[in-house]
């Protein structure tokens, strides 16, 4: 299990609040599956739509995957480019036993994300896959002796906290899946 003290992040500033954030919603769902499935993706929006456009696709992406079964969760950071655009770093945690690649999830986010912004816009390069450099969908074993996979997605889910691009955001930075009291009550300390 990860804890604050011991999560492994990118060398890089870091908000305190995303990365605590993060790391809480990790060790709740590692604690809820024995096998999570977690993958990156990045989400532009066409000039002007991005404040609404961002709740509903978040809305009906998560119901789409909970429909399908693989209980989603999620953390999504958001940010304000250089040239002034906002985008969004979603991090989505999926059951491993139900999941084992991203193809499906990434197919899911385009028909979502073209339905949200409608046919006049192309859905084409809106949803960044977030696999160059480095894998995207990582599967994480609870009980699994070789930390690499942990300390991997740790790293990946750190970047939606870096500090960069996110000091001129007006409005709420991040948003998160809520865990209800039940949750909570299993919740790691």
């Amino acid at each position: 299990m990860t804890d604050n003290h011991s999560f492994t992040t990118l060398d890089i500033p870091m908000d305190d609040n995303i990365l605590a954030s993060s790391n809480r919603l990790m060790n709740w769902y590692m604690q809820r599956h024995s096998k999570t499935f977690l993958m990156r993706l990045d989400i532009h929006f066409p000039q002007g739509m991005e404040q609404d456009a961002i709740t509903t696709f978040n809305r009906r992406f998560i119901a789409k995957e909970k429909y399908a079964g693989y209980d989603p969760k999620y953390i999504i950071a958001r940010e304000l480019s250089k040239g002034g655009r906002v985008h969004y770093h979603m991090a989505l945690f999926l059951n491993g036993h139900k999941t084992q690649n991203t193809f499906e999830h990434f197919r899911n986010a385009d028909q979502v994300l073209q339905n949200v912004i409608g046919q006049e816009y192309k859905v084409d390069g809106l949803i960044d896959r977030c696999d160059r450099g480095h894998r995207n969908g990582i599967m994480i074993e609870r009980n699994a002796t070789d930390p690499t996979d942990l300390h991997e997605a740790q790293q990946q889910i750190s970047y939606l906290a870096k500090t960069d691009q996110k000091a001129n955001v007006k409005g709420k930075r991040y948003f998160s899946s809520k865990l209800n009291k039940t949750s909570q009550k299993n919740e790691p300390k």
